[in-house]
This record gives structure tokens, C-alpha cells and sequence, in this order.
């Protein structure tokens, strides 16, 4: 398998994603800046027994010292709580803005370490390896950081770009079945924004990629990584097209929220925010029920869900947690799509509409 390389053009913030397998022994080699002395790698206590010691090798043949700092695995690590503890280790660790900290491991890591490098000593760099198919598809691409406050995700962050991303897709063959379904739904995600770049319909290639084919994979992450760098360099940050990203976010983040980030991964949850996108599409009179249909074909023949798990939370309480959607100008704010690869954004929606919408889904209709 070859390596791919993805340029995010951002001027002088300008990086490479990188794509192939076989590529987290060699992550020092692939960095093109050679003034760097220290790496500090984030991790967590799944990723860093499985990677740590492989990338650890690799930043050391390169030249670098390294250490190291594992946190707990899961979406409740990405608090401001534990942004602070990893700035005092990184003070602790005598960190300076020349060394290189590097977020190994998935959304959780990633977001949390880009955090913390972009608000440290007013910005360090950061090399973003990620391990999942989630991350290495979507998040970990763009320069966006977060850390979740109980009342939404993503609400305390920054935008602040890495130097490069290593997508290493042999990862891929070691996260737990649900986990890795988590990240197909963001790949469905990018088939339903940009369906003319795909070679054959999703649906179509759905057992390939359930059964983690290497070269499928390689070629789905190469694509994602294009459509989302493509994006990236028109609108870094997030005030114009970039918006379209978030297609099934905002009730994909809510049910998250209203559910206390216990019930769904992040993907499930996102899967179910784009059959309610489409629901509401129709609804609103910008597409016909075809598009649902298309939704509940695709999401299902890649075994994710199309209505929330039950017992579902009450309306009331999903419309509190999209009021927090950082897309709103005041009124409830949707990204929709009138057709697959025609996407906008809507505001003031009507929460009658979304009520219907929502019973809807919850019916399966």
C-alpha cells in the first residue's frame, strides 16, 4: 500500500496529512521541521500499550527525547478539569514552545491535546497521530480543539493547526467493533456532502469496509482527509462553509448532552442526527422523502443506528442542549440538505417542526 499525502493549504499554517499503513514507526521521519529536541506525547491507557512504545521509537530515531502522559480513556476526560492537569504536567515536564507535543489517540485525545498546546505558553505545536477511524477521517483534521462543558460539547476551544497528521490505518485493525462503527458514520457523513468524489456508492462498498479491507480503508481516509482538507483551507475558521461539517450535529450533539455522554459513541449519535437532518429537510419543504430514504439505506448497511436508543430522552429536553449548538446566531440553527451534495445552513427553525420531526424518528417513519 502506498502512502498518500493530503496538503491542508493554509499558507504559512500549511500541513500534511498523511495515509497508509505500516507509518507510526516512522512518524519522526515524516516531519518536516528538524528544530525540534523534545516530543511529549498524550495518550490514553488503551491506545498508549497497543502505540505508545512504536511512536515513542520513531520520534527517538529521529532525534527526539520523549515523554510521555497517559490519560483515562472516554469522553469524560475532555473537561477543563483535565486540560489543566496536562498543563501542569507539561509545566512539570519543562515544556517549551520549540518541543512537539503529540496527541496519540482518538477524538478524546486529540481535541484535549490540542486544547491544551494551543492555550500553552500561548501556543506550542502539535502533531496529531490519530488511532481511530472517527479521528483520523474528521477530527483530527482542521486545527479545531475542544473540551466538553456539562451543558454541550465543544464549548471551550480554539482552532489551532497542527504541524501535520499521521493516519495510520493498521490502527484501525485493534479498536472494538462499535468503536470503529462510530467512525463509519462520519465517512457516511462525507458520502452524503460530496457523493460525486466517490468511486461507487457507499451502500455498495459497506462489507468491504465492515470487514476492515485495508485497502478500502486507506482509500475512504485518503478521501475524507481530501474533501475535509479542501474545506478547511477555503474556511479555516468555520465562518462560512466549514458550517457544513457539522451535518448531524446538532442533534447528534444534543442527544449526547441529554444523555449524559453515557449512551451513545459519538457516531451513533451523529448517525442519528442525519436521518432527523433529513426528516426536517423534507419537512421543510427543501427535499422530498427520498433523501430519508437514502439515509436509513446507507446508515443501515453500515450497522449503525437510525432512531434514538430507547428509553429516548423527551424532546424538551434535546431542544435544551440545541440551543447550546455554537452554529446558532440566536434562533435554531440546521445544516440540511436539499439533495445529496447540496448543503446549507438554516436558521430560526421552527421548534414545532423539530417536535414533529423528532416523534417522527422516534416512530422509525
Amino acid at each position: 500500500m502506498g502512502l498518500e499525502r493530503t496538503l491542508v493549504e493554509l499558507g504559512p499554517r500549511s500541513y500534511t496529512v498523511f495515509v497508509g499503513d505500516g507509518l507510526l514507526g516512522g512518524a519522526g521521519e515524516l516531519l518536516v521541521e528538524d528544530g525540534w529536541r523534545r516530543a511529549l506525547v498524550v495518550t490514553d491507557d488503551n491506545v498508549g500499550p497497543l502505540y505508545g512504545d512504536t511512536v515513542t521509537r520513531g520520534l527517538r530515531r529521529a532525534g527526539l527525547e520523549v515523554a510521555s502522559i497517559s490519560i483515562e480513556p472516554g469522553e469524560g476526560s475532555k473537561s477543563v478539569h483535565k486540560a489543566f492537569e496536562l498543563l501542569d504536567f507539561l509545566t512539570g515536564s519543562g515544556m517549551r514552545r520549540a518541543d512537539l507535543l503529540v496527541a496519540l489517540g482518538g477524538g478524546v485525545v486529540g481535541d484535549l491535546a490540542g486544547f491544551v498546546a494551543s492555550v500553552y505558553k500561548r501556543g506550542v505545536p502539535v502533531l496529531q497521530v490519530p488511532t481511530t477511524l472517527m479521528s483520523q477521517v474528521d477530527s483530527s483534521i482542521g486545527g479545531k480543539t475542544g473540551v466538553n462543558l456539562p451543558r454541550g460539547k465543544n464549548l471551550v476551544g480554539t482552532f489551532h493547526q497542527p504541524v501535520a497528521v499521521i493516519c495510520d490505518v493498521d490502527t484501525l485493525e485493534t479498536l472494538p467493533e462499535r468503536e470503529y462503527r462510530s467512525g463509519l458514520a462520519e465517512v457516511a457523513k462525507y458520502s452524503f456532502l460530496r457523493p460525486e468524489l466517490w468511486p461507487v456508492p457507499l451502500a455498495e462498498s459497506a462489507d468491504l469496509l465492515k470487514e476492515l479491507d485495508k485497502e478500502e480503508l486507506a482509500t475512504v481516509v485518503n478521501l475524507c482527509a481530501g474533501i475535509k482538507a479542501r474545506i478547511v483551507s477555503a474556511d479555516e475558521y468555520d465562518t462560512g462553509v466549514r458550517a457544513v461539517l457539522n451535518y448531524g450535529h446538532t442533534l447528534g450533539h444534543a442527544l449526547e448532552a441529554a444523555t449524559g455522554y453515557e449512551t451513545y459513541t459519538h457516531g451513533e449519535a451523529v448517525s442519528v442526527g442525519m436521518v432527523f437532518a433529513a426528516h426536517v429537510a423534507a419537512e421543510v419543504g427543501i427535499t422530498d422523502g427520498g433523501l430519508v430514504d437514502r439515509h436509513l439505506e446507507v446508515l443501515a448497511s453500515l450497522g449503525l443506528p437510525v432512531a434514538p436508543y430507547p428509553p429516548a430522552p423527551e424532546f424538551e429536553r434535546v431542544l435544551d442542549a440545541m440551543w447550546q449548538d455554537k452554529k446558532s446566531r440566536g434562533g435554531l440553527t440546521m445544516v440540511l440538505l436539499a439533495g445529496e451534495g447540496n448543503a446549507m445552513v438554516r436558521h430560526d427553525l421552527d421548534t414545532a417542526v423539530l417536535a414533529e420531526c423528532y416523534q417522527r424518528l422516534m416512530g422509525g417513519a
